[in-house]
């Protein structure tokens, strides 16, 4: 069942306006779905899709409204001792959707089941068998739901009913939970969509749980100074292990039939402050050659946090979009 609702939105950072037709989509539950198009799109012609999964306790709407000050370490800057450098800054995760949108992509955004004390998880339908665990499991658990899969494929099962999509040009991304999810779907659905770009998110630890039966392309990026989702790797609450950045890069790059990692390349991202602040360092790298001619990539921003300056953040994005868009 589509419920729809249409509301135009301002979205400042790229002064695009948005319709929303947002719907509901049905595992067990209704689950409502936001959904948003340009002003320019008129379905005359298939579009794009992008499905974006929130990250932990925060639909995509909060995520969009989330501002964090706080006194954070300047990336490359230190004083005459030796010492990281200090400033207060205002970080977000906001970007994403305003790139899509620019792009006249179709925007959808299911929200996870609402669960106890209003948080929402990507991972648990209301009726996962491992509901119980909804306020501390994540997609880092690696015990994830049986119908998750199906949970998400309906945000672009209804998409397809209500849009003109390009069955081609399918596209799925997320943030912390929301990335391990999308990495999964890599996983176990990567034929749906052609490609996953996550940040702050990586894989299963055991690598004999990510093996698709097709291919699609993967782009990981993670900060350095990642504090909720630390970049080495760790446990997670519930004491199961997570793996770095560095070995999901490995996981699904062999997943996806790659072999041999480029050597690096580099680029920059902007922060706040303009030229007075040194530029975000971004790593990259990348398989030569990959299975079905897919890309399996990996960025790595150095001493950026979970939550980014708003530049960094919407530039970060900005060339995800444009990663995914160059896709074969």
């Amino acid at each position: 069942m589509i419920t729809l609702a249409i509301v135009f939105l301002t979205l400042n950072a790229l002064g695009v306006t948005a319709v929303s037709r947002d719907f509901s989509a049905v595992v067990h539950s209704q689950t409502p779905v936001r959904a948003l198009v340009s002003d320019a799109y008129d379905g005359s012609t298939p579009r794009p899709l992008l499905v974006y999964l929130h990250g932990f306790c925060a639909s995509d709407d909060a995520q969009q409204a989330l501002e964090l000050t706080s006194m954070r370490r300047v990336p490359a800057v230190r004083n005459r001792l030796g010492v990281d450098r200090r400033r207060q800054q205002v970080l977000v995760q906001t970007g994403l959707r305003e790139a899509a949108l620019a792009e006249d992509w179709i925007y959808v955004a299911p929200q996870a089941p609402r669960t106890t004390r209003e948080c929402v998880l990507c991972n648990m339908p209301e009726r996962s068998p491992n509901s119980q665990d909804r306020l501390f499991a994540s997609w880092i658990t690696g015990i994830m739901a049986r119908e998750t899969p199906e949970f998400t494929c309906r945000a672009w099962d209804g998409s397809d009913a209500q849009f003109n999509v390009d069955s081609d040009r399918i596209y799925i991304a997320g943030i912390a939970t929301g990335g391990f999810m999308a990495n999964r779907m890599a996983c176990e659905r990567p034929g749906a969509f052609r490609g996953v770009a996550t940040f702050s998110a990586g894989t299963f630890k055991n690598a004999s749980r990510c093996t698709p039966d097709d291919k699609t392309s993967v782009l990981l990026i993670h900060g350095t100074d990642d504090l909720t989702v630390p970049i080495d790797g760790g446990v997670n609450s519930r004491g199961v292990a997570f793996p770095s950045s560095d070995e999901s890069f490995e996981i699904l790059g062999d997943a996806m039939g790659c072999s041999n990692v480029i050597s690096q390349e580099r680029s920059t991202l902007p922060v706040d402050g303009g030229n007075s602040q040194p530029d975000v360092d971004v790593r990259k790298r990348k398989f030569q050659k990959c299975a079905e001619d897919v890309k399996v990539e990996q960025w790595t921003l150095k001493g950026v946090d979970h939550f980014l300056e708003r530049p960094t953040s919407e530039a970060m994005f900005k060339d995800a979009v444009a990663w995914l868009k160059d896709l074969q």
